[in-house]
């Protein structure tokens, strides 16, 4: 992570004192209008961004960091950015909310921070790590990143532990007596835009793998289903699993890769005459409120929001003090949620 610009460093290139550049940049009349110019000039140049911080201590404001919401509908993230409210609250910052821009994108989102008074980003859902920390980089603006979309870490970056939850899920429906388990599979066709090379579904599909080897049940790859347009919420059923149900082997249970794929796939079942969970169980992943709406209501696996939200407060604030914070990606554990779709 680029360190960041300071008035020492202003100061050096322009070849005056701190106190000087301090002056120029307020606009104080003691100092010529040429050198509040040349000032400027070299600040812009450097990327130096006054300090929130320092301006509180003298003027007594706030102190705030921001946090760069996805713009869709599926709000998945809310419960992260209540959990990051409250702790920022409790750490005497304020947290300043911003969807990404519609048209210049996630990038240009964090260019706009340049101009407010914030003095870290949290960015949830990075489909391209490289590029946003090139937007950190331009405006000297430390960040953390709460992303399981990328496979590149250039952030400190918090993620709930896929694979392990995947594996959770499975297990329990193994518990439960199943042994023909499906894997409905997003497909993203390459590179999404607003989902990355979908990290997270790759390691919940390792995660479907590790459980069935774990419990002595051959893998069968024709019951891993790549649906194309998994979260797609205009989607009725989808022909894949449509197909599977009427023409693939028999099986027990479907393990949905995201939770907004399970209504489709509960339509599906009843459609073919099959009982939930009496004929087939149905599980899925994240514990969004899309669980909550199906019927039967589902059985998941729920990400840790909470503890996201309060450790990217966290490790920002850290990396704001100064600490190096490393740019690696931390798994937390997720929990699994037990409902009707497998009971």
């Amino acid at each position: 992570m680029s360190r960041r610009v300071t008035l020492a460093d202003v100061s050096q290139a322009a070849g005056v004192g701190i106190a000087t550049v301090s002056r120029a940049l307020g606009d104080h009349p003691d100092v010529s209008e040429s050198t509040r110019e040349r000032v400027r000039e070299i600040a812009t140049r450097l990327g130096y961004r006054p300090s929130v911080a320092a301006r509180a201590l003298r003027i007594g404001g706030f102190h705030a960091i921001s946090a760069i919401v996805p713009d869709a509908g599926w709000g998945w993230w809310e419960p992260v950015m209540r959990a990051a409210h409250a702790t920022a609250t409790a750490r005497g910052y304020q947290l300043l909310v911003h969807p990404v821009d519609a048209e210049g994108g996630l990038t240009a989102t964090v260019d706009g921070l340049a101009n407010i008074p914030t003095e870290g980003v949290i960015v949830v859902s990075v489909p391209d790590q490289d590029a946003v920390r090139a937007a950190c980089d331009r405006i000297g603006l430390p960040a953390v990143a709460i992303d399981d979309t990328s496979r590149a870490t250039r952030f400190p970056t918090i993620s709930a532990a896929n694979r392990d939850g995947a594996r959770l899920v499975v297990e329990h429906l193994i518990a439960q007596g199943r042994r023909s388990i499906a894997l409905a599979h997003g497909f993203l066709g390459g590179a999404s835009p607003e989902w990355g090379d979908g990290l997270f579904l790759e390691e919940r599909a390792l995660g479907y793998r590790d459980a069935l080897e774990s419990a002595g049940i051959a893998v069968d790859e024709r019951l891993i289903i790549d649906v194309a347009d998994p979260f797609d919420e205009t989607v009725a059923t989808f022909p894949q699993i449509d197909a599977l149900l009427s023409d693939g082997p028999a099986i027990d249970a479907i393990f949905c890769a995201a939770d907004l794929m399970a209504a489709p796939v509960l339509r599906s079942l009843r459609a073919s005459g099959r009982a939930v969970p009496g004929d087939v169980a149905v599980a899925g992943f994240d514990d969004e409120r899309a669980a909550l709406l199906v019927d039967p209501q589902l059985t998941t696996v729920r990400q840790p929001y909470e503890q996201m939200g309060a450790t990217a407060v966290d490790m920002l604030l850290q990396t704001i003090a100064g600490e190096r914070v490393p740019e690696h990606r931390t798994e937390l554990a997720p929990r699994l949620v037990v409902r009707a779709s497998t009971a």
